[in-house]
């Protein structure tokens, strides 16, 4: 991750998702724009990782791809903004009822901005990102996926490292394969709860199944 952006392998592993998922998520198809789009050609920024969350969320809640991405059109032109799905103020508005993608954009009235148009929506469930942090404009700042686990944009060129340092948990699991945790711990000057956070964190992506939000 050595200049702050992510490839789609890393954002994959980050995300929970497939490299290609991330290719077709970042890419225009016959059923409309890209929901996300990479913000330097084929890289990615800290707030696309947020959309990319937020994107899986919505499909992972019953939302089709086409009613992904006429959604995100429709967030784009009323907000004003390119990266909607990363913004605090836009995802705070966002909602799934079944195949519907919800979005509050006047007042306290759902629209499916998939399909268009208003409606009476049961079962609404809200899109919530517990885990990451936002700065007075709605931005992205700081993904702690776990206790003692943080991701910052500003340290290590964003990736994960142990909270309050700048060690990478993959520099921490890495050495754990060969060596005590122990003698990581005082060699990087870390408790050992650190030490046993960062493996796990790394077995967590390991999984597949993306960090929590």
């Amino acid at each position: 991750m050595g200049s702050g952006l992510y490839d789609a392998p890393e954002v994959a592993l980050l995300c929970g998702l497939t490299p290609d998922q991330v290719v077709r998520w970042s890419t225009a198809t016959t059923h409309g724009d890209a929901p996300v789009r990479a913000s330097f050609d084929r890289l990615f920024a800290f707030a696309d990782l947020i959309a990319f969350t937020v994107a899986r969320q919505v499909r992972e809640n019953g939302v089709s791809d086409l009613h992904l991405r006429r959604g995100v059109a429709k967030l784009r032109l009323a907000w004003g903004v390119d990266n909607p799905l990363a913004s605090a103020t836009v995802i705070d508005r966002l909602a799934t009822s079944g195949d519907s993608f919800l979005a509050q954009l006047v007042d306290d009235d759902y629209e499916d901005i998939g399909r268009g148009g208003q409606g009476t929506f049961q079962d609404v469930i809200k899109v919530h990102l517990r885990r990451i942090e936002f700065d007075a404009g709605g931005r992205p700042t700081k993904w702690s996926p776990v206790d003692g686990v943080s991701i910052d944009p500003d340290i290590q060129a964003g990736a994960p490292c142990i909270e309050g340092t700048r060690i990478p948990t993959s520099v921490v699991a890495t050495r754990a394969t060969d060596e005590p945790d122990e003698e990581i711990a005082f060699d990087l000057d870390l408790d050992l709860a650190a030490v046993e956070i960062a493996v796990k964190f790394e077995q967590l992506l390991a999984e597949g199944a993306g960090i929590p939000v």
